[in-house]
């Protein structure tokens, strides 16, 4: 199964959630993409965050570690911690994981293919 394409993504995180989109490519069993999305903390602020990802599939399922991260807050440009996504469940239209950075702030997202 080739996951190449456009996604939403959603994730709900113990401080708030993330909406966005992603755009994977997929060569063989290497996976590159880009997470775009914004992350709101509950009833605090707002991050607009510009992710670049790269991994691997293996046995079904899909990690991705961060590799490049641009967030912007108040129209500046301001430091945020890399993810790793770790997929739990794969199929043709849903891809289900979890994220977690190095202060073991963990999430769990749902991608949908935009069709």
């Amino acid at each position: 199964m080739d996951i190449s394409g456009s996604w939403t993504y959603n994730e709900d995180f113990e401080y708030g959630n993330s909406v966005g989109e992603v755009e994977l490519t997929q060569t063989g069993n290497q996976v590159s993409g880009v997470f775009s999305f914004t992350e709101e903390v509950e009833n605090n602020y707002s991050i607009r965050v510009t992710e670049k990802v790269k991994g691997t599939i293996s046995n079904g399922k899909l990690l991705l570690e961060s590799v490049e991260v641009k967030a912007i807050q108040n129209g500046r440009e301001i430091s945020y911690l890399p993810n790793s996504f770790e997929t739990h469940r794969i199929t043709e239209n849903q891809i289900v994981g979890s994220t977690f950075d190095s202060e073991d702030v963990c999430g769990v997202f749902v991608l949908q293919r935009k069709i």
